[in-house]
């Protein structure tokens, strides 16, 4: 095979190291951009190489995204595996060290073949287990859960602290979440939703609906204007009759999502007697309303990407000011705390509760959404963690 001079001037100067620069290139770009949107030629020139060259690495973009998220993984592994140290405060550093692990497992694991992808969710349990001995006595594997989505929040945002406060504040909120006082599992298992058993009458809605239900299980890029339809029981043509391109269902999905959030803010001010009851309810809220609509939060979380420029400008813009209230609260409530802690805990207790109250094995769990929103509250409390064994 004929190679052109560029190619051979690569292959002599390859450094011993170029395989973990293509997956940090990979890495960044498929959290920046998306995996549709990344091709192997922008990864090859991200490092420098010929697109050939990237190929003696890898078959293919779909291994490429196995093997970042493998990489990652085997880290984590080789962290939990060690001997001594604080568990907690290395799995903080390493989730600072590498940012893209957490969205890029929720957003792009549905491009992963199906036995890899139940690889790698084994792992993580495994990982979760050893977490939940750490935790022991009440509700271990919700507490487990609930911390490593904790030292996973910063893969969900962009927000910077300088390490030496950021790594001990995650380390000290997941350590909160183990050892927080939680009420009573006492009843029957909270009223989780079954979508789909019943539907809308009115076929915007029923589209509406459909499309929340697939863009949330498979993701924008692999659902069609056609299986809204199908989904709906709405014929191919009559689809256009509400929506005009599969754009347009997207952003009144996430705007419909994002207008509730805001009403369940408007409720807990209305009704807070002070701050911190009024962070309490809304922390409730907000749970609820993530146990009841786990699909509508999944494409909040991770399709705004698919948005054209304007639109996802404007609803990153709602986003961001939305957390500014959960942040505005908590400064209140905790006078000392500066704001950019304060934002780094809101964004954790968010991460938190958006993982565990889609978790369907820990969202039977009688009690669930008020042991969920006690951890979200004590990552809310939460200090930089002095040292510890957890």
């Amino acid at each position: 095979m004929t190679t052109t001079g560029r190619e051979q001037t690569f292959t002599r100067r390859r450094p011993r190291d170029r395989r973990r620069q293509i997956l940090a290139a990979a890495a960044a770009r498929f959290w920046s951009l998306g995996y549709h949107q990344v091709g192997m030629a922008d990864v090859a020139t991200a490092v420098d190489i010929a697109p050939s060259a990237l190929y003696r690495h890898v078959r293919g973009k779909q291994e490429l995204l196995l093997a970042v998220l493998d990489d990652h993984l085997v880290r984590i592994e080789a962290l939990v595996a060690a001997p001594g140290g604080d568990l907690l405060d290395g799995l903080a550093a390493l989730a600072l060290e590498r940012r893209e692990f957490g969205l890029l497992w929720e957003r792009e694991a549905g491009h992963l073949p199906d036995d890899e992808r139940r690889a790698i969710r084994h792992r993580l349990r495994a990982v979760a287990d050893v977490v939940a001995a750490h935790a022991g006595g009440d509700a271990a594997d919700l507490r487990s859960w609930a911390a490593l989505s904790v030292l996973d929040s910063p893969s969900h945002h962009r927000f910077r602290l300088d390490e030496g406060r950021f790594a001990p504040l995650l380390a000290g909120a997941a350590r909160a979440v183990l050892t927080a006082p939680l009420p009573p599992a006492s009843g029957g298992t909270d009223d989780v939703a079954r979508p789909g058993v019943l539907a809308p009458a009115a076929r915007r809605e029923a589209l509406l609906a459909a499309a929340t239900r697939l863009f949330g299980e498979r993701g924008y890029p692999a659902v069609g204007l056609t299986d809204i339809g199908a989904a709906a029981g709405i014929a191919g043509p009559s689809v256009y009759r509400h929506f005009a391109t599969k754009t347009d269902l997207l952003l009144r999905v996430l705007h419909r999502g994002d207008e509730a959030l805001w009403l369940g803010l408007h409720h807990a001010l209305a009704r807070g007697a002070d701050p911190g009851d009024a962070l309490a309810r809304l922390a409730a809220d907000y749970t609820a309303f993530v146990a009841d609509n786990p699909e509508i939060v999944s494409v909040l979380i991770s399709q705004v990407i698919h948005l054209p420029d304007p639109d996802r400008a404007a609803l990153r813009r709602s986003q961001r000011d939305y957390l500014g209230e959960w942040v505005a609260l908590l400064t209140a409530a905790r006078p000392g705390l500066p704001p950019d802690e304060a934002r780094v805990l809101v964004h954790a207790a968010l991460a938190l509760v958006n993982s565990v109250a889609r978790v369907h094995h820990l969202a039977l769990c009688p009690g669930a959404r008020a042991r969920t929103a006690a951890l979200a509250g004590a990552v809310l409390a939460a200090v930089p963690g002095a040292s510890g064994r957890a």
